[in-house]
């Protein structure tokens, strides 16, 4: 009896596996939350910041269908941003868009649901600016 119940959980575990790469995989919307952010400029130094820092929200929203990324900023402000570009390649979910004059990119792993995103642009005083943030993401909100 005991072989029988561990033969079922592993079965249990083994069908459920697909369903979890199923909430990454775009067909569902995503709460993703940066957890690391590093800020980077010419040359090769990057500076951990925080993410009121970089004010960058806590919580980032992604609507697949109606191809939005939306998240309330340290800063107080609500922002929403178009996703121009949605691909699925090799497991991963990669976001695509461009505003203000910065590009940003997200990847996800469809496996897990970790994220990395990278923002790329000019500054006000038109020095070259980048950062580099890691996070999680789940369909379940």
């Amino acid at each position: 009896m005991k072989t029988l119940a561990s033969l079922a959980a592993i079965l249990l575990i083994c069908l459920s596996g697909p369903g979890w790469a199923a909430d990454f995989d775009g067909s569902r919307p995503l709460l993703c939350a940066p957890f690391d952010i590093a800020e980077c400029m010419v040359g090769p130094q990057c500076t951990p910041v925080t993410l009121e820092d970089a004010n960058v929200p806590n919580f980032i929203k992604v609507d697949f269908k109606g191809k939005t990324l939306s998240g309330r900023r340290p800063s107080g402000g609500n922002e929403t941003t178009a996703i121009q570009n949605i691909h699925q390649v090799q497991g991963e979910t990669i976001l695509q868009g461009a505003e203000t004059g910065r590009a940003w990119s997200i990847v996800i792993d469809q496996d897990t649901g970790q994220m990395m995103g990278s923002v790329a642009g000019f500054t006000p005083a038109e020095e070259r600016l980048g950062f580099i943030l890691f996070g999680s993401c789940t369909a379940d909100f």
